[in-house]
């Protein structure tokens, strides 16, 4: 039986339907559910200005981190181009993690997960999704098959097949 559902995202729509599906077995089964969003380092973060699908978070996100700048950036590139040291990109990073992981949770609560919790944290996406597993006791990972890796995916290995190949539990891997 299914006990404590861990959902990986990044604001892909990949990872949207993830949140989805992990949030209908958590209501399916009373089960807690743990959202994860492994903050965006280094080349991910450049990664992140082809994400679309996040872009709509991009104004909300520069008016948290710099309130009174003037001309708000309306793309991810832009928002991180803003940035003027690196604590500064940093921050910018971080709240945008913090949005797209509570995006997550309030829609697994709209269709119903019980126990929602999040954690939003740095590190290598694949290590730090089985590492919060093991932490939160979760019996099934739930994630999409592609997200922000794009052809560096392919190359390297995506983040899905190493989580499915090292993950002490299930894993289900959405498409």
């Amino acid at each position: 039986m299914t006990e404590h559902v861990l959902v990986a995202t990044d604001g892909s729509d990949m990872s949207r339907k993830a949140v989805e599906m992990a949030a209908r077995i958590a209501a399916a089964f009373g089960a807690r559910m743990t959202v994860l969003h492994v903050l965006l380092h280094g080349d991910r973060a450049e990664e992140a200005s082809r994400l679309a699908e996040v872009e709509h978070l991009v104004r909300d996100v520069s008016k948290r981190v710099m309130p009174d700048f003037g001309n708000m950036p309306a793309t991810m590139q832009d928002l991180l181009g803003q940035a003027h040291s690196s604590e500064e990109t940093a921050r910018m990073v971080s709240a945008l993690g913090d949005a797209i992981a509570e995006q997550a949770a309030s829609r697994a609560r709209e269709l119903g997960a019980p126990d929602v919790t999040i954690r939003v944290m740095p590190g290598d996406y694949a290590k730090s999704i089985l590492e919060t597993a093991e932490e939160v006791g979760a019996d099934l990972i739930v994630m999409g098959s592609r997200g922000l890796g794009g052809l560096k995916g392919l190359l390297l290995g995506s983040v899905s097949n190493k989580v499915v190949q090292h993950a002490s539990c299930s894993v289900i891997a959405v498409r």
